[in-house]
């Protein structure tokens, strides 16, 4: 009610001020003209708080809108709607979180509010004028951005490129931000008692979050540059699409540069690329084994024809990958890796580094490495498996399967379910020693949205998750110690482990040798009759699992 009350009294003060106000903005209109020399021109950011249901927003919006488009070139506009006095503003419905996210970085409490470079103004938008803002666009910018975006009506999607770069240093918690807005939005009927049917600047999606991007302090040349997507969603006018970014500190709340959307975007460099967004690497893994996929980027204004990775893991070089083809100015490509091998640690990092483009080198390495953290599947010994399902709101799109990595045997399978919103707990019997892979399914493709999943063995979660889009899996190592004598381990003897070519393998009596890759292939059968040695470089570098045993006895080393 405070809200309501604040908004109504306002409206009485501003009734007196509305024409004086009007002519002066259409005055200015006509006489504006400005010009600096600054080394980075600013651009100032409003944003503004309005409400379908409050009166003064009716009011004083048309002269704050004049002044946006007197000086459009020179101001990014990005308006927020709140939940009063109107909670049914369908623009605020649309998207809560992030309207309320802004609402709370300023501590708005009543609307109208306008707020320009965070700092500089923050009060109801009928004190704003134009020599404000002409003394607020004197001050040099300690940045330069640039921003362009397309829309993929086809797929419902927009993806906006932005980069910046400080020409400054400047200290304190820097994040970029970037704005989806629809910049006209026409009602025939008035959507809120206020009975306004005209609203612009209409922010629809903050990318990738209200949160925004971590930048940080920077220093004189730091560079970024970030390309986001969003899946269009409440939008009334797809020809209205627009794109905005900033700048701010997000403790003092300053804004240091805004940028417009351009439909020619010249790049800061000639040869710039960037890798990103690795894939299909499982966060849990036993096997060692994984076949990556990576993002490359050409942020240069030539165009990317070649380009030279190199894969680590833990700071080991795998392999390198060399890439060729034709991306323009903003295009990507996702690469395929191939496969890679590697002995799995605790924790372990991934890595994907540009070694060169075009021949040469990248003009601002920055954007050249891409890691992904994995941790290593502890050896569970003998624990019961728990596997706990939450189902969604289509628990029939929900199936799982678990494969022993050592023999491609899939040993285990559930789903799809019947109700919704419901738990389900089953205990997983596992017979074998082995590194076993554990995939969930969403045949609808959203994971389970509303619902989780988690695996545990004993009293310990090995992995869990909901958001995962088609599929997503994950690697534990089990053994089944009833299974295997200690007499036979006793008399077993497989050495060197690891090994760079020769593998002898000790036994008593006469055992079965078996070799299984880590995609599950069977790569060598055989028999040692007490003594037995492989050459196992005829199989390539990688992990190895060798079983030795009888129809009642058996070994079974990576």
């Amino acid at each position: 009610m405070k809200n309501i009350y604040f908004c109504a009294k306002k409206s009485i003060i501003n009734l007196s001020q509305m024409k004086k106000t009007t002519l002066i903005f259409a005055s200015i209109m006509m006489l504006f003209s400005l010009k600096i020399n600054a080394q980075n021109e600013r651009i100032l950011l409003f944003e503004c708080f309005t409400n379908t249901g409050c009166g003064p927003c009716a009011q004083q919006n048309p002269a704050l809108d004049a002044l946006i488009n007197a000086n459009a070139d020179r101001v990014a506009a990005i308006k927020y709607h709140m939940s009063w006095p109107s909670p049914n503003d369908p623009m605020y419905l649309h998207n809560t979180t992030d309207n309320d996210a802004r609402k709370g970085v300023y501590s708005v409490n009543s609307v109208p509010h306008t707020s320009v470079d965070g700092i500089r103004f923050g009060s109801i938008p009928q004190g704003l004028n134009q020599n404000m803002v002409n003394n607020w666009l004197a001050i040099e910018s300690p940045y330069e951005m640039r921003l362009s975006f397309e829309v993929d009506e086809a797929a419902n999607l927009i993806t906006v490129h932005v980069m910046g770069r400080a020409s400054t240093a400047i200290e304190g918690s820097l994040r970029l931000y970037v704005g989806v807005i629809e910049k006209a939005i026409h009602f025939n009927s008035a959507p809120g008692p206020n009975g306004e049917k005209d609203f612009y600047s209409v922010m629809k999606k903050l990318l990738p979050t209200a949160s925004g991007t971590n930048i940080g302090s920077v220093e004189a040349g730091d560079y970024f540059a970030y390309t986001f997507t969003w899946e269009l969603a409440n939008i009334y006018d797809m020809s209205q699409l627009d794109a905005i970014a900033w700048i701010q500190n997000f403790s003092t709340k300053e804004v240091y540069q805004a940028c417009k959307s351009s439909e020619s975007v010249e790049p800061f460099y000639t040869n710039e690329a960037a890798v990103s967004d690795i894939s299909q690497v499982k966060k849990v893994i036993c096997s060692g084994e994984a076949e990556p996929k990576v993002v490359l980027t050409n942020n240069g204004s030539n165009a990317l024809t070649s380009a030279e990775l190199e894969v680590l893991v833990n700071g080991n070089t795998l392999k390198n990958v060399d890439w060729s083809g034709n991306l323009s100015t903003f295009a990507s490509e996702s690469i395929d890796l191939g496969a890679i091998s590697f002995p799995v640690e605790e924790e372990n990092t991934l890595e994907v580094r540009i070694k060169s483009i075009n021949g040469g080198s990248d003009e601002a390495p920055i954007n050249d490495v891409a890691s992904f953290e994995f941790e290593g599947s502890p050896e569970t010994v003998g624990k019961v498996l728990k596997l706990s399902i939450r189902t969604d709101a289509n628990p029939q799109e929900t199936t799982w399967k678990v494969t022993n990595l050592w023999t491609g045997e899939v040993v285990i399978e559930g789903g799809p379910y019947e109700e919704a919103h419901s738990m389900h707990t089953e205990t997983l019997e596992i017979t074998g020693d082995g590194c076993y892979d554990f995939t969930i399914f969403d045949a609808g493709g959203d994971g389970l949205n509303g619902g989780v999943y988690g695996l545990k063995a004993g009293g310990t979660t090995l992995f869990s998750g909901n958001s995962f889009g088609e599929s997503e899996s994950n690697e534990f190592s089990y053994e089944v110690t009833a299974d295997v004598e200690e007499g036979l381990t006793s008399t077993t003897l497989i050495y060197p482990n690891p090994t760079d070519g020769l593998l002898n393998i000790f036994s008593q009596g006469k055992q079965n040798v078996t070799i299984f890759n880590m995609a599950g292939q069977r790569v060598f059968d055989g028999l040692c009759d007490g003594e037995l040695q492989i050459d196992m470089k005829r199989f390539g570098a990688g992990i190895y699992a060798v079983k030795v045993g009888n129809e009642t006895q058996r070994v079974v080393v990576k």
